[in-house]
């Protein structure tokens, strides 16, 4: 099995206290050497003690300032540092289990043909969620998911936390930074992008339960308005993206507060869809 990982955290503007959270998690990762990138994109004296201070004979930590600039930008540049042929990308607000990595890297054992992994993603509230999170597409909204107690062969993706077999990907091993979030704007859409050039090469994609972080939702996401903007631009970027606006998995399950979120939703897709349908004309 492959011990010898590279796994990488980047931060914009969280602040420390959160941030640290996420680097310590990573410095108690069991049964693995690894190096960890953490990719700074404004010079932070505390965080730069931090990571030496966190370092040990297992998990190097190395810290790194880069240009501040977006995601993708920050992604790609981990995978350019990367020196093995795995690379694991966590968010800077989430926390993952002691092993949350070993556990990753036994997925690969399945299928030889695996490029990504991701994981079971659960929140802390850091106050009361508002009651449309009890719908399944407000929890996808937080990028949170929780596909059961199984390991299978998934399409979808939640990128708080993913594993990239970059051996595998050679060439498409890259994100397109056209299609980066832009301040203000809850863009996306490199993820995708990836996920389909990987799939159009045969190579497969994995959810597996069996470790799993835990997403920290802030106060000032805990709000109707919030949620309200997640799903404009959600919808917005799938529209930008030359597609047709679909459902999301949640559709169609048993959970009374899907029915319930229906009216806040609709609207949303109707808007995008027949801008779609407009564009096709």
């Amino acid at each position: 099995m492959i011990k010898n990982v590279t796994i990488t955290a980047t931060r914009y503007k969280e602040p420390n206290w959160l941030f640290h959270e996420t680097i310590e998690s990573l410095s108690r990762q069991k049964d693995v050497v690894a190096d960890v990138l953490i990719l700074d994109q404004f010079l932070t004296n505390e965080t730069k003690e931090y990571c030496e201070k966190l370092s040990n004979e297992n998990i190097n930590i190395k810290y790194i300032v880069i240009e501040a600039k977006w995601l993708s930008f920050a992604r790609n540049y981990a995978i350019k540092e990367c020196k093995t042929d795995v690379l694991l990308y966590i968010d800077s607000d989430a926390i993952a289990d002691e092993y949350w990595t070993i556990n990753m890297l036994k997925t690969f054992e399945i299928d030889n043909q695996i490029w990504i992994v991701w994981w079971k993603i659960v929140p802390k509230w850091h106050k009361s969620p508002s009651i449309l999170a009890k719908a399944d597409y407000v929890y996808d909204v937080y990028s949170m998911l929780d596909l059961w107690d199984e390991i299978k062969e998934n399409s979808k993706v939640v990128w708080a936390n993913f594993w990239l077999n970059i051996a595998r990907l050679w060439s498409e091993a890259f994100f397109d930074e056209n299609l980066w979030r832009k301040p203000g704007k809850l863009l996306w859409g490199e993820e995708s992008d990836l996920c389909e050039r990987a799939i159009k090469k045969w190579l497969k994609i994995y959810y597996n339960w069996k470790s799993s972080v835990i997403h920290q939702v802030l106060p000032e996401r805990i709000n109707i308005m919030w949620i309200l903007k997640r799903m404009y631009w959600g919808w917005y970027n799938r529209w930008l993206a030359g597609g047709k606006p679909k459902a999301s998995n949640w559709w169609g399950k048993r959970n009374m507060w899907n029915y319930f979120i229906l009216p806040v939703i609709l609207p949303f897709y109707a808007f995008w869809f027949l801008k779609w349908k407009k564009s096709k004309l």
